[in-house]
Formats: C-alpha cells, structure tokens, sequence
C-alpha cells in the first residue's frame, strides 16, 4: 500500500488540510507551532493529527482511541471528512456523520452494501489491517509496545495478518467445509449403496421363485390343457364348457330315450310271445283276434325298431361331441397357465431392473470411494492447513527472518548490547550483554529501543510479503525517553531507513531535530485559535 495523498476537512483541530506524500523526498521532519499556549511549544498542535487522519479513513479508528465525538472540528462548519488517495488510483473517503466509506479504484465505485462490508473488501484489496498497519507502520506515542505487550496468541494473529497467513486458515476453513461435504456425500452415498443392495437382493430373491416357477411351467405349459387354453380367453373357455354342458344333457336325454325304446321293444316282443304261445284250444291255432294284436304291435315294435337304431346312431354323434367338448381345464388352470404365460414377461422385468439397480450400486460404490478418497484429502490439508502444519513451518521459517532484522536494527540503536529471539510460539526471550531479561524491567528509553526494533523488523516482514504494501513510516515523538547515544542510535537507524522508504518524523527533541536538518525536509504544523494549519 501507498500513500499518495490525504485530505482532511473539520478532523480534530483541522479545518481543512492536504497533505501530498508523493511530493516529499524520503525524509520528513512534522514540526509544530502551537500558538494558543505560552511560551509557545510544539506541544498540542496537532502533528500526530495526520497520522490520526490516516488511521480513520483506512480504518475508522485513530491510535490514541479517540472519543468518537471530539472527532470533529465543531469550531468549524462542514462534515468531518478525510480522503485518502492510495496506489495511485484508489481513493477512500469517510465521514464521521452519517458515517459512511465509499472506495473507488480508477473509475470502478467499489463501495459495499454496508460500512463494514466496505471496510473488508478495503482491507482485502489493500492487503492490511488495523493491527499490522499499527504494529508496522506507525510508532507512536500510544503504542509503544504494541506487539511486545501482547499475548502470544495476539503475537500470532498480528503475524498471521502480516504473511495472510489468514489466506491460509481461509483455506482451511474452505477445506473443512469440504471435507464435511464429502463426508455427507460418503454417507448419502453409502444409504443408496444399501438402499441398492437391498433391492438387488429382493430382485434375486423373486427372480430366483419365478425361474423356479418356469421350471415347473415347461411341462405345463407343453400339456394338452395348455394347447386348448392357448389363445383362449376365460370368457371362451366358458362358453365352451357351457356348450360342452348342454351337448352332454342331450346325450343324457337321448340315451335315456334309447333306453326307454329297448325295454319298450323287449316287452313288446314278451307280449307278442305271450299272444303267440295263447292258440287256440281246438284247433290249436293262434286266434284271430290275437293274431291281430301280433300284427299290430309287431308294427309297433318295428318302428320302434327303427326309431332305436336312430337313436343309437345319434348316441354315438353325440359322444363324439361330447368328448370333443370335453372341457380338460378348470378355472383354476386357467388362471394357473395365465400366470405362466406372464412368468417370461416378468423375468424380463426384473432382470433389466436387477441389471440397473447393478449399474446404480456399482456407480454408488465409485462415488461413495471417491468421496472417501476426497474426504481423506480434504482432512490431510485440513492438518496442513493447521497451526500445527503448514501454517507453523511458515512462521518458523520466517521468525528467523524477522529475528535477524529485528537484531539488527537493536544492534544499531543499542550497540550491540541487547538481543531479542522470537521461538515458535512467538515468546520472546530478551538478553542485556548476554543476561536474560524481563521486556516490563528495562527502562523507558530501552522498552523505546527494543519496541522500535520490533516495530521495523515487523515492517521489514512486511515488506518481505510484498514489496509495494507500505511505502511511508510514522515515527511519532520516537526520540522520548532517549540520551544523547540513543538519539545517535537513532540518527544512524533513520539514514539506514531513509535509503528506500519514506519517513515522516513527529518530534519536539531539538537535538534530534538539528542533527537531522539538512537532510530533510519540513512540514509545518500550527495552531492558532484551537484551528491547526499544515504548511510545507
């Protein structure tokens, strides 16, 4: 990130202000004039304002925490608004009322439904939060140890913000959720599986009854009652059995008329007999009068005769159709080969199904795999993702980075008498001319060194995870609490600073300030009227 330019209009004491950052060298001493105090001091003017300004339009907090309500210049009218223009085209506007953020890059309004949808997606596009901007950026007065006064887990999340080591927890949380959606899909997966399985098994079960049923249907199914069924409807074979009922009754009633002929014939020819054998006592002839009853019931009998032979011959017509009537079903076998006749149809069925429901279990069984096998991926870059995998190696490696350029720049401002050594879990061990030391025991001018340090080894990490994320530092009354030699410290850690980034200098430290002005350049700040001008 880069500051190019800032705007201020009513903030704290400042009516209205512009500070262009891109026409200053490397080296910028902020001095004050507060004219509303006797003898006038630089004291109460207003030159940490700026950095103030900065914090609020990039975070909506300033340093010391402010109360919201001194914010604005109620001295003067208009909103409090500041405007701060960043890598060249980004430009973010707040104000106190309202409030709002608005950010625009180039010609794009990025501004988001909400303030604080807006404030991530500018931290987002920025790559900084309030804390790393606070811990790397600036060193003031309210923030003298920062870092070192935090716990270790605050250490970690302000190193995590640094190297967007939060990209990777992001990862991780992304991870998690998707090993959470492939342990559903395993489970979802391996129900259908089941749920498969189970039908195959029934599928099997019936399969297995119906062929036994076709086994038995083969040699149904080739019978004679098979061969006069087939093709036949139950309505047919009724009607057939109805006509095969009544043919069956007229062969009954015709050899019952037949019958009734036969014995009328044999008692015919018994009365004839007995007419004959009655002659005649004289003349041993048979009598006229019986003879006539002979004649006539041998008619009789002769026509009767003829009728019986008819008959018979009817009776052997009507067996022939009786027998070719003759029913060799019953409803039951009907309905029997009928189920028979389904039992191929059905078997086709449940083979396609049973084949299916195969495709399905085997297509279940992959996903429900490659759901393991995702899931299982998911959990190992879950570990890596961990503060014990892959986020841990990365602070590792880079505490000894950060170590070094911390030591450095303690080196220069203490010669060499005091070493700080970062461990894993961001503990910090303190060593005074090789004895170790407590941070809270050293004197103001040495926590000042030590923070100071810290402050540019965590700047220089900073930079180490992109070269264009700041191009500016705030150094705010840095010379406090100093002596002579640390001021010195401190002269010769600026000329290394000033070598590739800008420096904007707050102090009131007179020595400091003419050991340093001719190789620097000069921002006025003045109050008049409890109203604060800046003045190149």
């Amino acid at each position: 990130m880069k500051l190019n330019k800032l705007e201020i209009y009513n903030f704290l004491s400042i009516k209205e202000a512009v500070v262009d950052f891109d026409s200053y060298g490397n080296l910028v001493r902020i001095i004050g004039k507060n004219f509303d105090t006797k003898p006038r001091s630089s004291n109460g003017a207003g030159k940490s304002s700026i950095i103030e300004a900065v914090m609020f339009a990039l975070f909506g907090k300033t340093i010391r925490k402010t109360n919201d309500k001194s914010l604005k210049n109620y001295r003067t009218k208009g909103k409090c608004r500041v405007v701060l223009t960043v890598n060249g085209d980004t430009v973010i506007e707040r104000i106190k009322k309202a409030p709002m953020l608005s950010v625009t890059v180039g010609d794009e309004n990025c501004t988001q439904e909400s303030i604080q949808a807006t404030q991530k997606y500018l931290e987002q596009i920025l790559n900084i939060n309030h804390n790393v901007f606070l811990a790397s950026i600036v060193f003031g007065q309210g923030n003298t140890t920062n870092f070192l006064s935090a716990t270790p887990e605050e250490k970690r999340a302000i190193i995590q913000n640094f190297l967007s080591v939060g990209d990777l927890f992001k990862n991780r949380s992304v991870i998690k959720s998707l090993k959470s959606k492939y342990l559903q899909e395993k489970k979802l997966n391996l129900t259908l599986l089941s749920n498969g399985t189970n039908k195959i098994d029934k599928l099997q079960n019936k399969l297995k009854k119906l062929r036994a049923l076709k086994k038995v249907s083969k040699s149904y199914l080739s019978s004679e009652k098979y061969k006069f069924i087939f093709g036949k409807t139950l309505s047919e074979i009724q009607e057939h059995e109805r006509a095969h009922h009544e043919k069956d009754l007229e062969y009954e009633r015709t050899m019952t008329h037949r019958d009734v002929l036969r014995e009328r014939i044999l008692q015919t020819h018994s009365m004839i007999k007995n007419l004959q054998d009655a002659n005649c006592e004289h003349c041993g002839k048979l009598s006229h009068m019986n003879w006539g009853k002979v004649q006539d019931l041998e008619v009789k009998v002769q026509g009767w005769s003829t009728e019986e032979r008819g008959l018979v011959k009817t009776v052997t017509a009507l067996a022939k159709e009786v027998d070719s009537l003759q029913i060799p079903v019953t409803t039951e076998d009907f309905e029997t080969i009928e189920r028979f006749k389904e039992i191929d149809t059905e078997v086709k069925i449940l083979s396609a199904q049973q084949k299916e429901e195969k495709k399905s279990v085997r297509k279940y069984g992959d996903l429900t795999t490659a759901a393991q096998k995702s899931y299982d991926l998911m959990k190992f870059w879950e570990h890596a993702f961990s503060e014990a995998g892959l986020i841990k190696y990365v602070i590792r490696n880079i505490l000894e980075y950060m170590n070094e350029r911390c030591n450095s720049y303690l080196s220069t401002l203490t010669k060499g008498n005091f070493v700080i050594k970062f461990d894993d879990s961001l503990s910090e061990e303190l060593y005074n001319d090789g004895v170790m030391c407590h941070f809270e025991s050293l004197s103001g001018g040495e926590k000042k060194r030590v923070s100071l340090a810290v402050m540019l080894g965590l700047n220089d990490l900073l930079l180490l995870t992109g070269k264009d994320r700041s191009n500016i530092i705030f150094f705010d009354e840095v010379a406090d609490s100093l002596d002579d030699d640390g001021v010195k410290g401190l002269i010769e850690l600026i000329h290394q600073l000033t070598k590739h980034k800008k420096l904007f200098l707050i102090t009131h430290n007179e020595y400091l300030t003419s050991l340093l002005e001719e190789y620097s350049e000069t921002l006025t700040v003045s109050k008049r009227k409890n109203i604060t001008k800046i003045t190149k």
